[in-house]
């Protein structure tokens, strides 16, 4: 099917959307109104994803009334954990890059995450529930072969023995040797999917001796980011990009070829600024951050109000649940994966995109030194995102439509503007502010007036670093440098009765 088809974006709140070529005319009944539209006090793009999948979010959000970015972040991550095996993109010179998603969604307690995880991530257990019952009883016959196969390797090889004991060729036994070792039995792949807490060394074994998909996903990211798994951040860079990993160890060599690695963590604000203050500059700095989809859940408790007389619609969910079934059961065929590629329209979008982010790159540097990697890594994000659209919804033919990755790209600047303001004023403790401006207000080379005693505070908010020229940021790092005894601040009166305020400086 086309792709146009599947994007529609409704220009008022409560149109409920189908697959037809345009939207029903017809608004919902009152009654009807609160399960047939979608959060508005979000800023989340959700008209820019395919109408099946806006769809499903409705269908979630009817049942659980959790915020639209909890329930979008976890159908991303089953959609590309189901996905991620089975369809790659390739880009003109060649390389090829996953679907594999990272995802980081920032939402308190009593959201009602858990609710979210059981209508998206669930199926995945389920999937791999009933088919570790299945390797259970393949294990069983492939012991049993294995057994009997032995006892006939070690018949042919005491035939071999007798022979060289009489000087008897042994051409012949050792071709049917050879022959039966060919036909060794396979040790069945244990179809481990989702972890939740494992160590990187037990997950990167799994990656290359089982199935060589799976994610690592937590309702309670706090167990992912105080846990042992996120331990090794360059290695999930690594799984991210999707390419060849070469792992020495004492006992063996592990080499990850093809392997595939999805991230979710829905976790609450306060453990993730706990995290970002133990291991921030190692997680910001080596690029981890940059491969994440950030975004902050609008809380939707105090309005979340039981509708005991809608109807809910479970027909999206229950396909949205089937695809995943059907993509799973592919990648436990461990088929070659179906290859797509940007259209000539397509191309030409991504070239203009990409030279957009090199100018918002000069822009935005200023604001936090982790801004320019994650700006870097959009792009790629936005193919990741369209490739998925296009392969997880039966989108026609094996190239992207410029319809696809112009939604996408939206979808993926949403997120840096959260990773934005996550990393600018959400998350910020202030030290890291403070210290910045007291190097700024004592460094010559950083101002003219770093030789000074004092400065007035507009002259701050004129030449200070970017960042610190936020008025929140500013007043808090100045209250931190006061605490601390490294400044002091005055307040003058003018000569028209205004108030204004100078900066001591206290040089160590």
């Amino acid at each position: 099917m086309q792709a146009n088809c599947f994007f529609l974006s409704s220009q008022h709140e409560n149109i409920r959307v189908s697959c037809a070529p345009a939207p029903y005319s017809k608004e919902p009944k009152p009654k009807e109104k609160i399960m047939n539209t979608i959060q508005r006090n979000s800023d989340f793009p959700v008209d820019d994803m395919p109408i099946l999948l806006k769809e499903v979010v409705r269908a979630i959000r009817a049942k659980t009334q959790a915020p639209v970015e909890l329930i979008v972040g976890s159908c991303l991550c089953a959609m590309s954990i189901a996905a991620q095996a089975t369809v790659v993109f390739e880009y003109r010179d060649g390389r090829r890059s996953p679907v594999s998603l990272y995802t980081i969604v920032l939402a308190e307690s009593g959201e009602r995450k858990t609710a979210v995880f059981n209508h998206t991530i669930k199926q995945l257990l389920e999937f791999q529930k009933r088919k570790m019952k299945e390797y259970v009883n393949q294990q069983s016959v492939y012991e049993a072969d294995l057994q009997s196969w032995n006892a006939i390797a070690k018949s042919k090889i005491k035939q071999i023995r007798k022979n060289e004991e009489k000087g008897i060729d042994n051409t012949f036994e050792q071709e049917r040797l050879r022959a039966h070792y060919v036909n060794k039995p396979k040790k069945p792949r244990v179809p481990k999917i989702l972890y939740s807490d494992a160590t990187t060394e037990a997950i990167t074994q799994d990656l290359v001796e089982n199935i060589g998909s799976a994610g690592l996903v937590s309702d309670e990211g706090g167990v992912i980011f105080n846990g042992r798994a996120i331990r090794n951040l360059p290695l999930y860079n690594q799984l991210w990009d999707g390419g060849s990993i070469d792992i020495e160890r004492k006992d063996r060599r592990l080499i990850i070829d093809d392997c595939r690695f999805v991230m979710l963590a829905l976790i609450q604000p306060i453990e993730f600024i706990n995290y970002l203050k133990k291991h921030g500059t190692r997680a910001l700095g080596n690029g981890f951050a940059a491969r994440c989809l950030w975004s902050t859940a609008t809380s939707t408790q105090g309005t979340r109000t039981k509708q005991l007389e809608v109807q809910e619609d479970n027909e999206h969910l229950t396909n949205f649940h089937k695809r995943i079934d059907e993509l799973l059961e592919q990648t436990m065929d461990q088929s070659p994966p179906k290859v797509l590629r940007l259209s000539p329209e397509s191309e030409s979008i991504l070239s203009n995109y990409q030279n957009c982010i090199e100018m918002q790159i000069l822009c935005d540097k200023a604001k936090h030194d982790a801004l320019p990697g994650i700006l870097s890594k959009l792009p790629e994000n936005a193919i990741r995102l369209a490739a998925l659209m296009h392969y997880f919804y039966g989108f026609e033919g094996n190239e992207i439509q410029p319809i696809c990755l112009e939604h996408m790209i939206k979808v993926v600047s949403y997120y840096y503007s959260q990773s934005e303001k996550i990393l600018t004023l959400g998350l910020d403790s202030g030290e890291d502010d403070a210290n910045k401006l007291y190097t700024w207000l004592t460094s010559p080379s950083s101002n003219s007036m770093g030789n000074c005693s004092n400065i007035a505070k507009s002259q701050i908010r004129r030449y200070a670093p970017y960042q610190l020229r936020n008025s929140i940021r500013l007043n808090r790092a100045l209250k931190i440098l006061e605490e601390s005894g490294r400044i002091s601040i005055m307040k003058l009166r003018n000569p028209n009765g205004s108030i204004s305020q100078a900066i001591n400086i206290y040089r160590n």
